[in-house]
């Protein structure tokens, strides 16, 4: 199931639901919460001496737990606690619980300058609550942890940085910059935003047992491996049974791009697939999968198989390229659009009239700008994309690390598989195949977006296990495909 990614205010209120409702006293959630965290640090990273940076809050009283287990595993631990604000109830009480054997420095506005040497700093100055740029002397010493040579883990979130709803601009504004980050529950809003990758790092979700019966509406849905079911085969199925998709590209010197996509349609289980692309890439297309049923994109009519269409790969911006995406939106048929029609679409108003409810359109950031528009950052896109897609009925894949999937009802889903050795040419061709071939299954809109968002990336995390990220192609992925369904498959 997938994980509900809440606001900051939605995350404290799931913390007092478990509270009142498990019950559990706060510091009992905190000491959990801690506990978990600590045997992530120690599993994950070498070290024998720690700095725990804290403030005066319930993240800071995170950090004095850890200090304290990690003390009692036998760890060198310094505390440096910042002054500022009033300390919260539960960082008293386990400032009192810490051994005194743990050396404990105060900084403060007057006092704050740092001479570290250490294996691993810890942040716990700011948790998901915060709501305004960190700046002044507390600012100051995030820029000075910065500096410091050792590795560097974030307990819940970096510091400065906000859960969702980021600023514009951070300039000015002091954030930690974290190797890895902890993160209880799902991950924040922001982690999956190509912008502040710098400051998490590499994320790591730690269940803390908050109540399973708290049910709020999530910012996002973090998807997982059990959100992805596939339809049982039957004995008797037949070509048919599976669908029929029309693939239209690979026009001019992009045939490559549309013989990728009939590949990776043909591999994710279609029945039949026609690939309408240029004369040129025929011989390319036949010899790599012979399967596949070339048509002449000069001279195309729709087969009366067909019940699925994927345009866009190498379609180019010509008139054929335009009269071709025309006629593919009248016969109102499932769709997905990708790479150049996407283009068109954003250059011919008319043709957005003409979209009909639950297409799928599949841009990259740069596609996705010229279809909405440009944007201030990250999360603002993210908001305009997900208007689109409750203004024209359709389904958006932006699509990169943590492809993002907004619906006509305004849902979004971030997807969890994928690495950065998929960022070679071709990918959004597979993607744009594996789509279709679902869709022309007679899998509803949503479930061959989500289905087809989260299988691209586990055949891209099953060729970089058995074979490193680095020289992974499109190709490569479509060679994984059939195995990789059948990881998930109830037959």
């Amino acid at each position: 199931m997938s994980l509900p990614i809440y606001s900051s205010e939605l995350m404290q209120s799931w913390d007092k639901f478990t509270i009142k409702n498990e019950p559990i006293t706060s510091i009992d959630l905190m000491e959990r919460a801690a506990t978990n965290a600590t045997s992530h640090i120690i599993s994950s990273i070498d070290f024998e001496e720690t700095s725990i940076f804290c403030g005066p809050g319930n993240n800071g009283g995170d950090g004095l737990v850890i200090a304290r287990q990690l003390h009692l595993s036998s760890k060198k631990v310094t505390l440096y606690l910042l002054d500022f604000g009033n300390q919260t109830t539960d960082f008293k009480a386990n400032l009192k619980r810490l051994p005194n054997t743990i050396k404990i420095v105060h900084l403060t506005d007057l006092k704050h300058s740092l001479n570290v040497e250490t294996d691993l700093i810890i942040d716990c100055i700011f948790g998901s609550g915060l709501n305004k740029p960190v700046t002044g002397w507390i600012g100051n010493v995030i820029n000075q942890i910065n500096a410091i040579d050792a590795h560097k883990l974030a307990i819940d979130i970096p510091s400065g940085l906000f859960s969702d709803q980021n600023p514009v601009s951070l300039e000015g504004s002091s954030i930690f910059e974290a190797e890895i980050t902890i993160s209880f529950m799902a991950p924040k809003m922001s982690f999956l935003m190509s912008e502040y990758a710098d400051f998490v790092g590499k994320f790591i979700i730690v269940d803390i047992g908050l109540s399973e019966k708290f049910n709020d509406t999530p910012i996002a849905n973090y998807l997982t491996h059990s959100d992805i079911e596939l339809k049982s085969k039957n004995i008797h199925d037949y070509k048919l049974n599976n669908g029929c998709i029309l693939i239209i590209g690979g026009l001019e010197n992009m045939s490559g791009a549309a013989v990728l996509s009939s590949q990776a349609a043909m591999r994710s289980g279609a029945g039949y697939v026609f690939s309408a692309c240029s004369e040129f890439g025929k011989n390319a297309l036949l010899a790599s999968m012979p399967e596949i049923i070339w048509q002449s994109p000069h001279e195309l009519t729709l087969n009366s198989k067909v019940n699925t269409i994927a345009i866009g790969p190498g379609l180019g911006k010509s008139e054929l390229a335009i009269n071709l995406l025309k006629n593919s939106l009248s016969y109102r048929l499932p769709m997905v659009l990708d790479a150049d029609a996407i283009r068109i679409l954003s250059d011919r108003s008319e043709f957005l009239d003409q979209l009909h409810p639950n297409c799928i359109l599949t841009p990259h950031v740069g596609e996705l700008k010229s279809l909405i528009g440009d944007f201030d950052n990250a999360e603002l896109a993210l908001k305009a994309q997900q208007e689109f897609s409750i203004n024209h009925k359709v389904f958006i894949i932006q699509k990169g690390a943590y492809s993002k999937l907004s619906t006509p009802t305004g849902e979004i889903f971030v997807n969890s598989t994928g690495n950065p050795g998929m960022a070679t040419a071709g990918m959004g061709d597979v993607l744009t195949g594996i789509i279709g071939s679902l869709l022309a299954q007679g899998y509803p809109s949503f479930e061959a977006a989500k289905i087809g968002m989260y299988m691209h990336g586990y055949a891209g995390d099953k060729v970089a296990r058995e074979n490193g990220q680095i020289g992974l192609t499109a190709s490569d992925i479509i060679k994984a495909l059939p195995s990789s369904f059948k990881d998930f498959s109830k037959s």
